[in-house]
């Protein structure tokens, strides 16, 4: 079954355009802090679409967003979503050139590019979006991804970083809230933290081989913690493996 959900009424500003891709919805028990993914949300040619992940029904406490009520609905739009649309700022503001600087995106970026690179996080939300890593037919794969977690390591200070420097992965089996974290650290110093999302993609690419991640944009104190630092990784998946697929990635609505 499927649902045409209202578009954001006047400004066209906010169609996605010539972006396309998938991210997968996550939400943050407010008790836990546990990140799960709960739906994807794709954009194609001329629709969005959003569909829940049959284990989204197993994730303690978390019920279907007010804008989504039911688990089996394939949701779709030619506008983006009303839960995701105030995600994303407004090419009318005054800081707007400055934020996608901060973002480190071309002038031109859509409303979908500032979406997938920011995590659409907001404070005191629980919802954050991440792109899906982009796989070759080689294996080869390459993911940018903000640092997590910055305000609590160091008291937010940062040691210098520069476009291109590389950066250290180290696994941290004895953190108290996930014992598959991972640290990204800098000459022996933790900076913060990889996505939990993203921790299967990095073992499986860890485990492939060589991997390469460096900083991509480096953002001053005036930023919010969550966008000071964002990193690229370069590595490959083995054995046709792909990011976020499998039966754990399963929609109601395939």
């Amino acid at each position: 079954m499927t649902e045409q959900a209202p578009g954001l009424a006047s400004d066209p500003s906010w169609d996605a355009g010539r972006s396309q891709g998938r991210l997968v919805v996550a939400w943050q028990n407010p008790e836990s802090r546990r990140i799960a993914p709960v739906a994807l949300l794709d954009h194609g040619h001329d629709e969005y679409r959003f569909r829940y992940l049959r284990p989204a029904l197993l994730v303690p406490g978390f019920r279907p967003f007010l804008n989504f009520p039911d688990w089996r609905t394939d949701y779709r739009s030619e506008r983006l979503f009303p839960l995701f649309a105030p995600r994303i700022m407004s090419p009318r503001r005054p800081d707007f050139q400055a934020f996608l600087r901060q973002l480190d995106l071309a002038p031109g970026a859509t409303p979908w590019e500032q979406l997938a690179r920011s995590g659409g996080r907001s404070s005191g939300d629980t919802i954050q979006v991440f792109p899906v890593p982009a796989v070759g037919a080689d294996g080869s794969t390459t993911c940018m991804f903000l640092v997590h977690g910055v305000r609590y390591c160091n008291e937010g200070r940062l040691p210098p970083l520069v476009r291109g420097r590389e950066v250290e992965l180290v696994p941290e089996p004895t953190n108290p809230k996930n014992p598959l974290a991972v640290q990204v650290v800098v000459d022996g110093t933790p900076i913060g933290w990889v996505p939990d999302l993203l921790l299967d993609y990095v073992r499986g690419v860890r485990e492939a081989g060589s991997v390469r991640t460096v900083v991509q944009h480096v953002n001053g104190p005036e930023a919010p913690p969550h966008l000071r630092v964002l990193l690229r990784l370069e590595g490959s998946l083995s054995n046709g493996r792909r990011p976020m697929a499998g039966s754990d990635w399963e929609t109601f609505s395939g």
